[in-house]
Order: C-alpha cells, then sequence, then structure tokens
C-alpha cells in the first residue's frame, strides 16, 4: 500500500511529466514544421527580417572564446556544475543533483555560408550542440579535465557538465537578419550637421562665402545656401571614399518569434525535433498511464 507521503511525491511527479511531455511534444513537433516550412536563405540576398541560414561558423577576428571548465577554444560554451544532494526521511532519503553554478557564453561570433558573412549574437537563443562532456569530481570548480581521473577516481560529489560550438562546425539558425550600413543616410545627415558645426566656428569666413547682399551676417536664406553646398561637399567625399561592406547581423527577434542555432545541418534539425516529439509523447503516454493507475490504485480501492 502507497503511504500519503508517497503518493503525494508520485502523484505531483507523474502531473509534472504529463503537462510537461505533453507542451514538449506539440512544441518539438511546432520547431520540426517551422525549420521545414521556412526556406534556407543565401546571407548576399537575404531579406530583412525573419530568415533561417546555414553556414559555417568561425570567431570573430581577433576574438578568442575558451570553454571555461575545459579550456577548449570554440565559437560558443554552455557549462552548469551540479553538487549532490540528499532528502527525504530516515531510510527513504532521495539521491538529487541541484545546480550550483552555470554559465553561456554570448560573445558574437560569424556566419559564412560562402556568399557572405553575418556576425550572430547568440544572446538568448535556444542553442543544440554537437559536443558536449559531463565528468564528476569533489571539488566546486573541476581540477581535472574529462576522463582525467578514469583510473583514479576521487568521488562524485560534483557533476560537470559542458557543451561548444567549435570553429568550422556546420550551423544552421532560425533569427532576425538585419544590414548595417556605414553609408546610409543617417550617417550622411550626421556628417553634414558635423560640417555646418565647424563653418560656424570661424563666423568671418562664413559670412564670407555665404553673405551675398553684403550687409555683415549671413540670412536665413543664406544659411540655406551654406546647408545645400555642405550636402554637395559631405556628398562628394562619400563618393571619394573607397566603399565599405555592409555589415549583417543575426540576432534575437521581437515579438516572440523563436532564435535557434544549431550545430548540425539544417536538413538534420527537423529529424532530430521530430525525433524529440516522438520521444516526448512516449513519456507523456507512460506518465498518463502510471497516474492513472496510482489513482485507481488508491481512490479506487478506498471507494471498494
Amino acid at each position: 500500500m502507497v503511504d500519503a507521503s508517497d503518493f503525494w511525491f508520485w502523484a505531483l511527479t507523474l502531473g509534472f511529466a504529463v503537462s510537461g511531455g505533453g507542451w514538449f511534444a506539440f512544441r518539438s513537433l511546432h520547431v520540426a514544421r517551422l525549420i521545414e516550412d521556412t526556406p534556407t536563405s543565401r546571407i548576399r540576398s537575404a531579406a530583412q527580417g525573419y530568415v533561417e541560414l546555414a553556414g559555417r561558423c568561425r570567431p570573430l577576428d581577433g576574438t578568442q572564446n575558451l570553454a571555461p571548465l575545459t579550456q577548449r577554444p570554440c565559437v560558443w560554451w554552455s557549462y552548469r556544475i551540479q553538487q549532490k544532494a540528499a532528502s527525504g526521511p530516515g531510510g527513504k532519503r532521495r539521491q538529487s543533483w541541484h545546480t550550483v553554478s552555470s554559465g553561456r557564453s554570448e560573445q558574437p561570433f560569424l556566419l559564412d555560408d560562402g556568399t557572405g558573412q553575418c556576425i550572430v549574437q547568440p544572446g538568448g537563443a535556444e542553442i543544440l550542440t554537437g559536443e558536449s562532456t559531463t565528468w564528476y569530481g569533489t571539488t566546486p570548480w573541476p581540477t581535472q579535465a574529462p576522463g582525467a581521473g578514469l583510473l583514479h577516481p576521487q568521488g562524485r560529489e560534483y557533476r560537470y557538465f559542458e557543451e561548444r560550438i567549435y570553429e568550422h562546425e556546420q550551423v544552421c539558425l532560425l533569427g532576425q537578419f538585419g544590414t548595417l550600413s556605414t553609408d546610409g543616410q543617417r550617417d550622411r545627415q550626421a556628417e553634414i550637421t558635423a560640417l555646418l558645426a565647424e563653418w560656424k566656428q570661424d563666423q568671418a569666413r562664413l559670412v564670407e562665402r555665404f553673405d551675398h547682399d553684403l550687409d555683415g551676417h549671413v540670412s536665413l536664406s543664406e544659411w540655406e545656401r551654406a546647408r545645400e553646398e555642405a550636402k554637395r561637399t559631405v556628398a562628394e567625399r562619400q563618393l571619394d571614399r573607397p566603399a565599405q561592406p555592409a555589415l549583417h547581423v543575426v540576432s534575437r527577434p521581437d515579438g516572440g518569434q523563436m532564435f535557434l542555432i544549431t550545430a548540425f545541418p539544417e536538413g538534420d534539425v527537423a529529424k532530430r525535433y521530430r525525433r524529440r516529439a516522438v520521444i516526448a509523447f512516449v513519456g507523456f503516454a507512460a506518465a498518463v498511464y502510471a497516474l492513472g493507475w496510482l489513482l485507481q490504485g488508491v481512490f479506487g480501492r478506498g471507494g471498494g
């Protein structure tokens, strides 16, 4: 017979499993459909807005990103350190792990698909990696590399978990694509304003150039001529400069759209989410059956 404390523990556990499994199954199926229904764009011709991109990743020039637990160079990482804990009364104490430290990289990196490059800002993304490492130790921060203590195990009080995306890995992502240009209208207007402010510093020269009625000061109409002259000057300066490449950036979308980065070819990502949906649905069905069996065993017996 199940006692009261065990009944409520299993009832709550199975209740969470039912709700969580159902939600995860439908969400994974939704993500798989989203990936399949969103065509893969090329960076060179991608439209501004929500896009799917795929390519190889690498660090930004002059930057380095080291995974904190293993010190392996990569473009993205996340880690979690957990400590073993026991809970429950007397002989029914249960072992569990609780997280004591965690973190994830938000350092930007480059994505290159052969037609162009864009900067990926990974903050706020759901990320699936191709490699993860789990190992154990006795200290709050690992003092041995993964696998170093296999021959001479020192205990399992702490568990270390780290995920990484390496340079040149194939990456598929869904996110908000935008292009920043150094030759935009806003930059031109700022340069015009700065040039007019420079001319104002030398009032004598300003009057000499634009005081056409010779009354000793620059009138409103003459100031408009000065503005037109400043516009022509800035336009000529920009034509003389070498063209600057556009800067493409992918970041978290506004409005609740999914921001996803996966270290897999685009054809494999939907399959992985469909597989997750199947596993979650099986878990959901098993939890529903177990919860029904538990309730039947307790309340059905009481009713009889």
